[in-house]
């Protein structure tokens, strides 16, 4: 499994997603994403009450490729959309 991190995101609702709680330790989700054969992990920050941050496994049930989310979380980079957000995009190797 390779593991690249972003400041970014592939988009809002894009994707199949389960939330957890924020304080939610990353070993666990990433434990979590591996289970589902997730392609990504979303770390949101707080806004407010309301969206205090959470985190989202994406990409568990979908189409897309690994280098085709690649190439979408970079072109968000480039764009600079989703700043406020960590994403960790998943490889798994086998």
């Amino acid at each position: 499994m390779e593991i690249k991190t972003y400041n970014s995101d592939s988009g809002n609702r894009d994707l199949s997603s389960k939330s957890y709680n924020k304080d939610t330790p990353f070993i666990v989700i990433l434990q979590k994403a591996n289970e589902l054969k997730a392609s990504l992990i979303v770390k949101t920050s707080y806004v407010n009450n309301d969206r205090p941050g959470a985190w989202y496994i994406k990409g568990y049930n979908t189409h897309y490729t690994y280098d085709e989310l690649k190439s979408q979380i970079e072109e968000n980079v480039k764009k600079k959309k989703h700043t406020k957000r960590t994403c960790y995009l998943i490889n798994y190797l086998n």
